[in-house]
């Protein structure tokens, strides 16, 4: 990370900052055989090493590695963006990284009693322990990497404010850095994806969104009560985006007061008090109206919609090379993945998200900023003049899905790089900038 970077940046950074990707992934192995399968998780799973952390874990040693290693990158961002605020709690930095999600439900219920079903990963506490948790199963590792760093800035955040963190900033915060990308050693935050903000605009047109005052003063019973009506995943958006307006509106404009009120937070002054001092105010409606001008005018980021838009073809390619089809280009891909009525489902926090072949946008990349040229995605096969005799013979036995990267996507493009199992039959993929 250079010396600019870091002597402009505050807890959420200064200056503009460009975009980058590093992606890892971690590869779920098969069982290793019908008796370890039966045995309690706790007792077929090891410790892996970390230079912050404690990690528990059923994963191959060299994924935990990986896993471990941006942990502690994370930590590294969180506590320099964090300096300014005290430690209050022990930090127990604790995680349970599990295989499959059966493992991650039972686990947690018998040795913490914590309940996490419907969850992809969850931080939590009780009156004897405290950790990060997560399952891996069938997940991409952008899916992964997201809850790592969602739960933990909660991990993180409880030894600085304990419970007092109110809900809005806890979950706004969290997903702040959960969407953000981590590249050599550079946290790259304001990110903001298309979906998500159509989401937010049609909830100000519609006033489907939660009033500042309620948001602001929600306590964990009505923040659980909304969750149960089913506006969960509206909830964290909107946490998010109001965390992105005070960060980003104006130029920074509020971004010092936010600042303020998360010290006297952490000082021990409750919410509505630190509220009222950092933002000179105890109003809530000029900060309102402010975060719905904003959201009307925000455009998304090219390169994160971009990242989630190439990571549905590598997945619509990785099932067409399964039944022999391998495009090669980008309105082939399209019309092969409508053909077999293809879609892409993760979940994110409870809420399912479907991506749909019969939709145009996903072959689509915005075009936002000053650029001249439209990015695209580009589809083709390998060339296999570039290739050795023994690599064209595993080619033509076992074909390489289709090739994918972007053209004049900007600060930087991406790649889907390919990667073959053991076995030559079965591949994997990274989702890397050239």
């Amino acid at each position: 990370m250079g010396n600019t970077l870091r002597n402009n940046v505050g807890i959420f950074g200064r200056g503009r900052w460009q975009p980058a990707l590093l992606i890892l992934l971690w590869l779920v192995s098969p069982a290793c055989g019908q008796r370890q399968a039966e045995e309690p998780w706790w007792e077929r799973s090891f410790v892996a090493g970390s230079e912050h952390y404690w990690i528990r874990t059923d994963l191959p040693r060299s994924d935990a590695q990986a896993v471990a290693r941006h942990l502690d990158a994370m930590y590294e961002e969180y506590s320099r963006r964090l300096a300014s605020l005290p430690q209050r709690a022990p930090m127990k930095l604790n995680v349970y990284l599990f295989k499959s999600r059966r493992d991650y439900e039972l686990t947690l219920r018998a040795r913490f009693g914590v309940d996490t079903a419907r969850t992809g990963g969850v931080f939590f506490t009780t009156n004897t322990d405290s950790g990060l948790a997560l399952w891996t199963e069938h997940l991409s590792e952008r899916r992964i990497k997201h809850v790592l760093q969602h739960e933990g800035f909660h991990q993180f955040a409880y030894s600085r404010f304990g419970s007092d963190l109110p809900l809005w900033v806890n979950e706004g915060l969290a997903e702040f850095f959960g969407q953000a990308v981590l590249v050599g050693g550079t946290l790259v935050t304001g990110q903001a994806d298309q979906r998500t903000l159509l989401r937010l605009k049609d909830s100000i047109k519609e006033k489907t969104y939660t009033p500042f005052d309620e948001m602001i003063s929600f306590s964990t019973e009505q923040w659980r009560a909304e969750m149960a009506s089913g506006e969960e995943g509206l909830l964290y958006d909107q946490s998010w985006s109001m965390v992105y307006f005070l960060v980003y509106a104006q130029n920074g404009r509020w971004m010092g007061a936010f600042e303020r009120y998360l010290r006297m937070i952490n000082n021990g002054l409750r919410s509505s008090e630190a509220y009222r001092r950092a933002f000179e105010t105890s109003e809530t409606d000029a900060f309102e109206q402010r975060w719905r001008q904003f959201l009307r005018e925000a455009v998304p980021s090219a390169f994160i919609t971009a990242l989630e838009r190439i990571e549905f073809l590598a997945e619509g390619a990785l099932e067409l090379a399964r039944r022999g089809i391998f495009p090669e280009s980008l309105d082939d891909i399209r019309r092969e993945l409508i053909a077999i009525d293809f879609t892409y489902r993760f979940a994110k926090h409870g809420r399912i998200v479907t991506l749909e072949a019969t939709d145009d946008d996903v072959y689509r990349i915005p075009h936002v900023g000053r650029s001249k040229h439209q990015p695209v995605f580009l589809v083709s096969r390998l060339n296999l003049r570039q290739l050795t005799r023994r690599q064209r013979i595993i080619e033509e036995e076992n074909p390489t899905p289709s090739i994918i990267t972007t053209e004049d996507l900007k600060p930087h493009g991406l790649a889907i790089d390919w990667r073959r199992g053991n076995e030559n039959s079965t591949f994997s993929y990274r989702i890397e900038v050239p």
